[in-house]
């Protein structure tokens, strides 16, 4: 039977269509790819960004931490030197004011005067005491006044009372030993008394503070 010119108008319109709808589907399914593909890559670019951020907000929580570690161990260095100084500071006038106590000296010069002078060691060297120059001339008035100028002249054979010491205190001398008794030497071994206590002290308060900061 022949086609007429409506028919195959129809069958070209029916082609068309079809041929449309398959074209738009095509088009639909590559679209759909395209959007979960730059879905996914925007998903994973997105993962990357967050990854780097934290990583980034780590190190940089890590290197506050050590800078803030580094500062409180410094600080707590200062603070153990500047509680250092002041401790010898005011050690340092405490002793300063007993060495220089001319009633003070003279009992404790007398004792050690009188033990040299009863005991039994063998030094037959001169008791040589070297104070400073105005104490000396103290020392001499007060042993006058307070032990007696005929005592004092028992045990001046064998003394030698000197005046040239440059720090309050006193040093003497005997079979070749010296023992000095000055503020510097004082301090030194106080300071060594309550050192270790002044570093457990700041040890327990930096302690205390980390675990404050950890809490």
């Amino acid at each position: 039977m022949a086609e007429t010119i409506e028919s195959f108008v129809a069958k070209l319109q029916a082609e068309g269509v079809q041929a449309g709808r398959e074209q738009a589907e095509t088009i639909r399914a590559e679209a759909e790819k395209q959007a979960k593909d730059t879905v996914a890559l925007a998903r994973k670019q997105a993962e990357k960004i967050i990854a780097d951020a934290r990583h980034t907000a780590d190190e940089t929580l890590a290197r506050g931490k050590s800078e803030l570690e580094l500062a409180a161990r410094d600080a707590a260095l200062r603070l153990q030197q500047a509680l250092s100084m002041a401790l010898t500071a005011v050690l340092g006038q405490t002793v300063r004011q007993q060495l220089e106590d001319t009633h003070f000296m003279g009992k404790l010069l007398h004792e050690i005067v009188m033990l040299y002078v009863q005991s039994d060691f063998q030094c037959k060297d001169t008791l040589k005491i070297n104070v400073p120059a105005e104490m000396r001339e103290k020392l001499i008035r007060w042993a006058m006044a307070e032990i007696g100028h005929e005592n004092v002249e028992k045990v001046r054979p064998s003394i030698d009372l000197k005046g040239t010491l440059a720090d309050a205190g006193f040093e003497y001398t005997c079979g070749g030993s010296t023992v000095e008794v000055t503020r510097d030497s004082v301090v030194a071994t106080l300071m060594d008394l309550v050192g270790p206590d002044l570093r457990e002290v700041l040890a327990k308060a930096m302690a205390g503070g980390k675990q404050a900061k950890e809490g």
